[in-house]
């Protein structure tokens, strides 16, 4: 991984209040106050919120008015993103990008920016969401489960497993050489005994179209199965119809929308184009009245800009329209195929009526072998493209990491009498108390140091559960080894205000002088306008 990510500013606001978090550097920064409701969390949430990340703000503070906002620098290039509800602006160089929810920022992200992690997921691959990747360098204030993931639903503990495997290029399932053998002993054992099956009912090898219509399959299994496949090839043809129409009614939107900023850039011999109410030449462009993003388009550049911008959105509805289309072709030619059959007469039914039924035993057993034959092919086939080393390779990865892990807490706890032997703990073995903290903290490290990423490392209440000095001054001494980016945050107690003041090693942030639950005010307002303005947001 040879980029590294800095955080360099974040904010939160709208037009009546904000605020701006300017001073962070790229060593050990610890951000403290002297009480609870001083915006640390508010600060960091919005931080991640703005990266894409599932909202975990107080339940006090109203996330959707406001707009959050993060500048950050990977490979000196400077990124500028902003968040409304579930749209996103990103401008970077020359380039300026509107997004509408978090699939089309990450698909550009891993794109342009830096590759996220992918994985298998409902036996499709797909990029990882914010909410899964941000668990690599982030962990809240609140519901640190040691057992689980974060913000478990969609993705769970294997999801996580199978990014990290992705990071280190070591992503696939695969079966060793033991499991291989078995699988084609047993192939082979299945083939002989529907051979057998065969010998012994004769009738089964008929071609002949009343034999199939009259079989046990046919007469127990095989309509019902047949009507449950079409339900469920007509059903996916219907949300692969509405996924194309969506994309569809999108790609057209921002056509049309296309259309109107290139006629603005037609050269009129005379006059200027004027605001009928209240006849200004500043004209604006938004992407949407839900995101509220406003663009002054009455410069030839800003348009450009934003053509640019639209002109990708396009492609990409463009491409998932195609792709759509040919999935639902394809469903289409399988339910025909379905409903294909063939008329027979009441003759032919008489006529082999007596030798199916003496054969539907054995039929009703040769479909059982047929299905287990297809579900162990089926495993030879997705491990084909895996080895055996490369199993070993991942479970040397996590060996890895737990080793480091354990290293850390010996270091950090060496009374202690915890022994880490997974990413996780088993749901009865919940850590709590300054036991959780030390084992998010020992786990974050040890997947910096061993995963060798650079990443910024973010950790809301870094000494939560009253984690003792010296404990502290062992963890900032460890993670000043690494060379990541750190933000922590601290609430002092009396005694410790100031403790960070005098350390060169440390960056400290001082919230103390906030006014309790109200970070923001307005004095930050007009200079989060100007930051916004550079995005060419206008509030």
């Amino acid at each position: 991984m040879v980029f590294k990510m800095i955080i360099k500013r974040t904010a939160v606001g709208n037009k009546n209040e904000a605020f701006i978090e300017s001073d962070f550097h790229t060593g050990i920064n610890i951000i403290s106050s002297d009480d609870n409701n001083k915006g640390k969390t508010i600060e960091i949430q919005s931080m991640m919120y703005a990266l894409g990340n599932d909202p975990a703000f107080p339940t006090t503070f109203e996330y959707k008015d406001y707009y959050h906002y993060i500048e950050f620098e990977v490979d000196e290039t400077t990124y500028k993103l902003c968040r409304f509800n579930n749209g996103f602006v990103l401008k970077h160089d020359s380039v300026l990008m509107l997004f509408d929810n978090v699939s089309e920022l990450k698909r550009y992200w891993n794109k342009y920016i830096f590759a996220l992690p992918s994985i298998v997921k409902n036996q499709i691959s797909k990029i990882v969401d914010p909410v899964l990747f941000l668990q690599l360098f982030f962990v809240g204030q609140d519901k640190k489960d040691t057992s689980n993931i974060s913000h478990a639903g969609y993705y769970n503990k294997s999801d996580f497993y199978n990014m990290l495997y992705d990071i280190c290029d070591l992503s696939g399932l695969e079966l060793d050489e033991d499991e291989i053998k078995k699988i084609k002993e047993q192939l082979a054992k299945l083939k002989s005994e529907r051979e057998l099956l065969i010998k012994q009912h004769k009738i089964l090898k008929s071609q002949e179209t009343p034999v199939s219509f009259l079989s046990a399959v046919s007469d127990k299994t095989t309509f019902n199965k047949k009507l449950s496949e079409m339900e469920k090839i007509s059903s996916k043809i219907a949300e692969l119809r509405k996924a194309r129409n969506t994309a569809a009614t999108r790609r057209a939107s921002w056509e049309t929308t296309l259309k109107e900023l290139r006629s603005l850039n037609r050269t009129m011999e005379s006059g200027e184009l004027r605001c009928m109410d209240c006849n200004s030449t500043n004209i604006s462009f938004s992407s949407s009245k839900k995101n509220a993003y406003a663009f002054d388009v009455s410069s030839v550049d800003m348009r450009n800009e934003i053509i640019a911008s639209i002109n990708e959105k396009i492609e990409a509805y463009t491409e998932e329209i195609n792709k759509l289309a040919s999935q639902i072709n394809t469903a289409q030619d399988e339910l025909q195929t379905l409903m294909n059959d063939e008329a027979i007469s009441l003759e032919a039914i008489v006529a082999y009526k007596q030798d199916i039924f003496s054969a539907s035993d054995a039929e009703v057993k040769i479909k059982e072998i047929d299905l287990e034959t297809e579900n162990l092919k089926n495993q030879l086939k997705i491990s084909a493209g895996t080895t055996q080393s490369k199993k070993e390779q991942q479970l040397a990865i996590l060996i890895a990491i737990l080793n480091e892990m354990n290293v850390v807490y010996e270091a950090i706890d060496p009374n202690g009498n915890l022994h880490f032997d997974d990413l996780f703990t088993k749901k009865d073995e919940v850590y709590s108390g300054s036991e959780a903290t030390i084992f998010h903290l020992s786990r974050l490290y040890a997947l910096s140091k061993v995963l060798n990423h650079n990443y910024p490392i973010v950790v809301d209440s870094f000494r939560a559960e009253d984690l003792s000095t010296s404990k502290e001054n062992i963890v900032l001494d460890l993670y000043k080894e690494l060379p990541n980016q750190v933000i922590f945050t601290t609430t002092l107690k009396l005694e410790e205000l100031g403790k960070y003041d005098t350390r060169t090693d440390i960056h400290h942030i001082d919230y103390k002088d906030h006014a309790p639950s109200k970070m923001l005010s307005e004095v930050y307002v007009n200079e989060f306008c100007e930051l916004l303005s550079s995005l060419s947001i206008n509030l």
